[in-house]
């Protein structure tokens, strides 16, 4: 009986996947910036105790890892995979899903190598892959070019595409599309436990397993991204509420990434036909972007379950803004830099050169401070405040002919320029400081997004849920040349 128990097992056909897992030279969108690997990026990489899971999904057991039951190949197309997967009822779904054409793309993790990348015009360029950890057929591929593929089990020794639909001639679409919509609902109905249609759960659970990086890995398995709609309105009314916040420059950037900033540089040449042309160096100042995690924890009651899905994005949306707002719009001014952004003030080396100490304060001051701030950053150039100094200092003060420093908007008596600058207030700026500069020239950098999970185990005796959101992030000053400080002692 077990002799007969083994050959009906062997006699099984195998459930075998291959196809194609990093493409080389082909471009890929991913969290706002486009992607390529380069040919040779995967040179000398060690192939060996490399997992196949399915939507990056690590939690479960592996479906096959290399060597053993994975053969992991580079050719000059990229990284080629051929799988024996287990049979088991996992094996057989995926086995089953892409033979069908419901998965037909493949994702993988990695790591980069030091100075294995460069990012230039918003686009990320690998050239060397320090390491691989996972390869994953997934609903929603960032390369579009990778492949996956049930092998034939009738032609032995030949690889066979079993997505081929004869009737319409193309391969079979990959289930029914899912929309940002449907994420999106899918999101706010999950934080509020209400219960997901089928396309909201196929959206949601693709949404978060295709989140290749591990950025967010202080969070449980139910912590989810905020959706990109919702994010882009949370940062926009965080920079529509004044502040330095508005003024500084955002980056959606991998972390770690180094990005060159450009310098203003000397003006055009008139040029006489038929004589050369001297070429002028770029300036560029190098800078890289830490992760550090940004928390908000809040709480709602369980009644809460009940609000609509457009009431609940409101109330998030609200407090994930001034949550925002806040922590960013203090680090740029005061930032430490010690798992926190850089500030300005802090960021900055200040000396004669680029700061002003006066124990009275007078109009000839904020002359001498404009004088201060070096020639191409005048263009743009801003004074930012808190409203104490504005209204204490800036307010009363008149030139030596009896006239007020600062220009007003006719039609509301509000003060807006100081000698034809314009002015932001910033209440995060220490009381009698005064900072002038471009303030492009800071920038921050949120490269994920926003991530929220939920928990209800408080609920039992508080009836509250919890709810924590987090965000990587960073921010320093671009260039430190671009900004000058005016400090009054008394």
């Amino acid at each position: 009986m077990q002799t007969r128990i083994c050959e009906v097992r062997a006699a099984k056909d195998p459930l075998v996947i291959e196809g194609l897992a990093i493409p080389y030279d082909t471009p890929a969108e991913v969290s706002g910036y486009t992607e390529i690997v380069r040919a040779g990026a995967l040179d000398g990489v060690n192939l060996d105790d490399i997992l196949l899971c399915c939507n990056h999904n690590m939690s479960d057991v592996p479906l096959a890892r290399s060597p053993k039951t994975m053969t992991l190949t580079v050719s000059g197309a990229g990284l080629e995979f051929r799988a024996n997967l287990p049979d088991t009822e996992q094996g057989r779904e995926v086995y089953t899903a892409v033979k069908r054409g419901d998965l037909t793309k493949m994702s993988f993790a990695f790591s980069v190598a030091e100075n294995g990348e460069t990012f230039e015009n918003n686009t990320r360029t690998i050239t060397k892959i320090a390491r691989i950890f996972e390869i994953s057929p997934v609903n929603f591929p960032a390369y579009n070019d990778t492949a996956v593929y049930a092998r034939n089990k009738n032609i032995e020794g030949e690889s066979h595409m079993q997505n081929y639909n004869p009737i319409t001639g193309t391969n079979f679409e990959s289930g029914a599309d899912v929309t940002d919509a449907d994420y999106k609902n899918a999101f706010f109905k999950s934080m509020l436990g209400q219960t997901l249609t089928a396309t909201e759960t196929r959206a949601y659970n693709a949404a978060k397993a295709e989140k290749r990086a591990d950025v967010f890995n202080t969070l449980t398995n139910s912590a989810a991204v905020v959706p990109d709609a919702t994010l882009n309105e949370i940062i926009s009314k965080a920079r529509t509420m004044g502040g330095l916040f508005a003024e500084i420059r955002l980056f959606t950037i991998p972390s770690n990434v180094t990005v060159p900033v450009g310098t203003p540089t000397g003006k055009a040449l008139w040029h006489i036909e038929g004589a050369p042309v001297d070429r002028e160096k770029a300036d560029v100042n190098p800078v890289s972007f830490s992760g550090y995690e940004l928390l908000k924890i809040f709480s709602l009651s369980v009644a809460a379950k009940r609000m609509s899905v457009a009431a609940f994005e409101s109330y998030i949306t609200e407090e994930l803004t001034e949550s925002l707002r806040a922590a960013i719009g203090d680090a740029i001014v005061s930032g430490t830099g010690a798992g926190q952004p850089t500030g300005i003030l802090t960021g900055v080396t200040w000396d004669a050169t680029n700061s002003i100490d006066v124990s009275t304060f007078s109009s000839d001051n904020i002359l001498q401070l404009i004088a201060l701030l070096k020639r191409g950053y005048g263009n743009g150039a801003k004074f930012a405040m808190s409203s104490h100094t504005l209204y204490n200092r800036v307010y009363h003060t008149k030139t030596a002919t009896g006239d007020y420093i600062f220009t007003t908007n006719n039609q509301n008596d509000t003060i807006i320029r100081l000698f034809g600058f314009p002015i932001v207030v910033d209440d995060f700026i220490e009381d009698d400081t005064i900072l002038f500069g471009n303030f492009k020239y800071y920038g921050v950098n949120i490269p994920e997004g926003i991530a929220v999970e939920v928990s209800r185990e408080s609920g039992f005796t508080s009836g509250l849920i919890d709810y924590r959101a987090m965000a990587v992030t960073d921010g320093k000053p671009l260039v430190n040349e671009a900004f000058v400080k005016l400090t009054i002692t008394t």
